[in-house]
């Protein structure tokens, strides 16, 4: 056997060593493939099954949320107004250690209801008397059968009867009180 022989053999036997490499390997890519496929399909089918869960939780969340609304409906719908009775809150005659009463007043009330409390300190500083008055509107207007009575009784000065701003409009208007 000469070198030239030897030479060939290993040629062979080097090109049959790389044939069986890449055979092993298209058979662990195919074999990959499958598993992954195998996945993917098992992946769908929980998504799918997930995903039903996940709207029948949706819409046991939505039909909670629509009982609470009505519940807190009840809790914030405005009553209509009688004429003869209809008193007109004016927020901005409060003073700061009133608005502070008040918003004291309305976190008592309103366990039920937190979204009705009112802070009296953000980042450890007392909040302004605007702020509080803006707030102390904004309740009014959620859920004044609640916050009406707070105020009829700890700031009796921010009301005002429709009649007395109908006899105040009439002095501006001819500059004489009328007697009624």
């Amino acid at each position: 056997m000469n070198t030239q022989e030897i030479q060939e053999i290993l040629n062979h036997l080097i090109i049959g060593i790389t044939a069986l490499y890449t055979i092993l390997m298209l058979i662990d890519f195919v074999v990959g493939i499958v598993h992954l496929w195998q996945k993917f399909t098992l992946n769908i089918e929980n998504t799918t099954s997930e995903q039903s869960q996940m709207e029948s939780i949706d819409i046991k969340k939505s039909l909670n949320l629509e009982n609470q609304n009505q519940s807190t409906n009840r809790i914030t719908s405005k009553p209509e107004p009688q004429p003869d009775n209809f008193v007109s809150i004016d927020v901005d005659k409060i003073d700061l250690r009133t608005a502070r009463k008040i918003a004291s007043a309305i976190k008592k009330a309103s366990k039920s209801n937190p979204d009705l409390i009112i802070k009296q300190k953000v980042n450890n500083k007392c909040v302004p008397l605007a702020w509080l008055q803006a707030q102390i509107k904004h309740r009014l207007e959620l859920a004044p059968e609640i916050v009406t009575p707070i105020i009829r009784e700890l700031a009796p000065t921010a009301l005002t009867s429709v009649r007395e701003n109908i006899q105040h409009s009439n002095i501006a208007k001819t500059g004489k009180r009328q007697v009624s």
